[in-house]
């Protein structure tokens, strides 16, 4: 055997290539003839484990935005119902001139614009409600014929959009030969009730 031969013996010659399966794998020789090759289908595996960690964090990440999505959408829902219900309350109360549960349909920190001029300044917390609706009701009870129910409310055009969790925005109008009233109430949850936490009232004359 010749000089040549025999240091090709010994010292075979490098691999002519390097493979790399994906960032941060270390490089595999390329095997030479009669050795051993990887399977293509382990390596395919190799890549699509490496692949979905990847993709695995953005993955969930869509998934809780999704469920936070839905979870938020019911609570509107919820709290759209809900204040719809104590709106109802709270109008029949006033219809009726029933003192109680009109009375328990506002907040202690609630504030008020009244639409009479006389009353053209903002009203806040109880001593104000109280003053100013007790005014009110004795006026309502004053110019009508009989009751309850002593006057009508009839909201036109309602709309209840929710703001954020436990706080709801209602407005709506009532209509009569004499006039458009346009009314905004501001729902707060305080415990387990829904009650109002700002009443903006105000009054436009109809032309003839």
């Amino acid at each position: 055997m010749s000089r040549e031969g025999s240091h090709r013996a010994c010292c075979p010659e490098s691999p002519a290539s390097w493979m790399q399966l994906g960032p941060g794998l270390p490089h595999i020789t390329k095997p030479k003839e009669g050795m051993h090759r990887p399977r293509t289908g382990v390596r395919v595996a190799v890549l699509a484990m490496i692949l979905g960690s990847t993709t695995l964090p953005a993955r969930l990440a869509a998934q809780t935005t999704e469920r936070q999505n839905v979870a938020s959408t019911r609570r509107a829902r919820d709290d759209s119902v809900a204040v719809a219900v104590a709106l109802r309350r709270f109008l029949t109360a006033f219809e009726n001139l029933d003192w109680p549960p009109f009375r328990a349909a506002f907040s202690d920190s609630a504030t008020i614009f009244h639409p009479a001029p006389e009353m053209a300044e903002r009203v806040e917390g109880p001593r104000g409600i109280d003053s100013t609706f007790q005014r009110v009701f004795a006026d309502i009870r004053t110019h009508s014929s009989g009751g309850p129910p002593y006057h009508r409310l009839s909201p036109t055009d309602l709309r209840i959009q929710p703001l954020s969790p436990g706080l709801v925005l209602v407005t709506f109008q009532l209509r009569n030969a004499e006039r458009l009233a346009r009314r905004t109430i501001v729902f707060r949850k305080e415990g387990s009730d829904w009650r109002i936490l700002h009443l903006h009232a105000s009054n436009i004359p109809v032309k003839p």
